[in-house]
């Protein structure tokens, strides 16, 4: 489906000499342009919609499963990990990850192994407040080095 759109924007203002991206907001624009309500009706009943919701979940479903991880007996190229023993073997379910709020932190939990044992527990600290994933878009979760560390260590 192809929807052209011709329109005069009187004196409008743009961020740079190559005209890219306009800067005068829509409230200044002159007019507006509506769809009437039976055109809307027709895009909904023709399945476009439903396509195209269904196609974008495809993309970001493929695009996260392409960036998922492997279960690894060691993961290398994350600083600050200290991971369990066991972790990534036979035994990997029954490790913890601990995740710290800061290097400090970490120190702590570091210490506290000292008397379970680091067979069983990880510690990994965070830096700086973590994105919250119910509001975040997939290109922010993708982007996110915390979040890809985690899932890294976790081999999600």
């Amino acid at each position: 489906m192809r929807i052209f759109v011709n329109s005069l924007i009187e004196n409008p203002t743009f961020d740079s000499q190559t005209k890219e991206n306009m800067t005068l907001r829509p409230q200044y624009f002159g007019s507006t342009a509506e769809l009437s309500a039976k055109y809307v009706k027709a895009v909904v009943k023709c399945g476009l919609v439903d396509r195209v919701l269904s196609w974008a979940k495809f993309k970001q479903v493929s695009e996260l499963k392409r960036k998922g991880g492997t279960k690894k007996q060691t993961v290398l190229g994350i600083p600050k990990l200290d991971d369990a023993n066991m972790a990534g073997g036979a035994k990997g379910e029954q490790c913890t990850l601990i995740l710290t709020e800061g290097d400090s932190a970490k120190a702590l939990a570091v210490s506290g192994l000292s008397v379970v044992g680091r067979d069983r527990f990880g510690v990994f600290p965070l830096k700086g407040k973590p994105l919250n994933v119910r509001e975040a878009t997939h290109q922010q979760i993708l982007k996110n080095a915390e979040i890809q560390n985690v899932v890294k260590i976790m081999g999600l």
